[in-house]
């Protein structure tokens, strides 16, 4: 069978939307296998910097970018390799099925969902944030997508009541796959008995947003926060300091966290800057040697949370309370409510209760074992239906 994977990626800058290609991938080929069958991936989304592409021995695919000049100059490519496919499972690149990033992001959104129903497929959104639409041209839209898919399954409890109050039906709660992508424990530490770490800098909150400004209205000042932090943990010599990228388009300097990062290192004495990392699996790797863990890039977090390192997540959008509150881990923080001073002393508490946070983690295993399954059930009846 042909399976679409749309706003899935094996190179894009942003490592969080590669962990989810890269799970959502292996929890599809599990189930596809598991029946006794054999699929052909066809993955559509965005192309970007890096190479993490599993590989054609493991899985056989292939990869059609769905970008405005391939629309203009190649429709006919993205066209033909939605045709062919037996189902479409779109994760949204998780959280893009939103206006908060802008119309041009919606308006690609939906126009990929409405060419895969035009093209009479059966279109699942996989698990992801689902809004929020400020603009009545988005409401109305979205709705009359959401109201044609084969089944539509949200991340967390905040996209899940906002599907509820569209009336859409087919809908599903489970969690992000982000959770489930493996990983190889590594040994991050230079110096033994140091108490390791890691920040990831978000070099969009940084820059105040795409446009600037503060697009995303937050009351804490992130610079001042980010160095802060820093300078508050050189004051004790029991910490090693990592800045740990996690979005890294080369192409795109001021959204790249490796480039901000690597001021910072340049800045301070006694930092650690984690390398450009060229996967999600190398990131998640190297995250799971700290001690503990905060950052603004909500996959990061997610990395840290599953390789059981305690973290405090710093949200600038609802996507992260919606999240974590599902699964009952109340650590996070909110940049657009809480000042600079509430979140620095948050995270250096956080610091000093990390065996704490580790025990929350543990009790949250469960939840998610628990709604990973939801999703292979559901995927599992998908493949079925196909099947037969």
């Amino acid at each position: 069978m042909n399976i679409g994977l749309l706003w899935h990626s094996f190179s894009s800058g942003n490592l969080g939307v590669g962990a989810l290609s890269l799970a959502n991938l292996e929890l599809i080929d599990g189930i596809v296998k598991a029946r006794g069958l054999k699929a052909h991936y066809v993955v559509i989304g965005s192309s970007g910097p890096c190479d993490y592409s599993p590989g054609n021995d493991k899985y056989s695919y292939e990869f059609v970018e769905f970008s405005e000049k391939t629309l203009l100059k190649r429709p006919q490519d993205i066209l033909g390799s939605i045709r062919k496919c037996d189902v479409v499972f779109d994760i949204g690149e998780g959280d893009s099925f939103a206006d908060i990033y802008g119309y041009k992001r919606i308006a690609k959104l939906l126009l990929s969902k409405a060419l895969v129903i035009a093209s009479k497929k059966m279109l699942v959104l996989s698990p992801q944030t689902i809004g929020p639409f400020h603009r009545a041209s988005s409401i109305f839209f979205a709705k009359k997508i959401l109201r044609r898919c084969k089944k539509t399954i949200a991340r967390d409890q905040q996209s899940f009541a906002v599907l509820e109050d569209m009336g859409v039906e087919n809908i599903a709660e489970a969690i992000d796959v982000a959770f489930s992508l493996p990983y190889q424990k590594m040994k991050v530490k230079t110096v033994a008995n140091k108490i390791a770490v890691g920040i990831n800098i978000s070099a969009l909150l940084h820059a105040g947003g795409y446009s600037g400004g503060n697009q995303f209205g937050l009351k804490t000042d992130y610079v001042e926060l980010t160095e802060k932090l820093i300078e508050h943990l050189l004051a004790r010599p029991e910490f090693e300091i990592h800045l740990v990228p996690h979005v890294i388009p080369t192409e795109f300097s001021s959204e790249d966290d490796y480039a901000v990062s690597e001021v910072y290192a340049k800045k301070y004495d006694r930092i650690i800057l984690a390398p450009r990392f060229k996967g999600p699996e190398e990131a998640k790797s190297y995250i799971s040697g700290l001690d503990y863990f905060t950052g603004a890039r909500m996959h990061a977090t997610i990395g840290a949370f599953s390789a059981s390192v305690p973290v405090t997540p710093l949200a600038y959008s609802r996507k992260f309370a919606g999240l974590f509150n599902s699964i009952n881990y109340t650590r996070v923080l909110d940049l657009r409510e809480q000042t600079t001073e509430d979140v620095l002393t948050k995270i250096l508490s956080d610091i000093d209760e990390r065996a704490k946070l580790k025990d929350e983690i543990h009790n949250a295993k469960a939840s998610i074992d628990s709604r990973l399954e939801k999703y292979k059930s559901i995927i599992s009846h998908v493949i079925g239906e196909i099947a037969c």
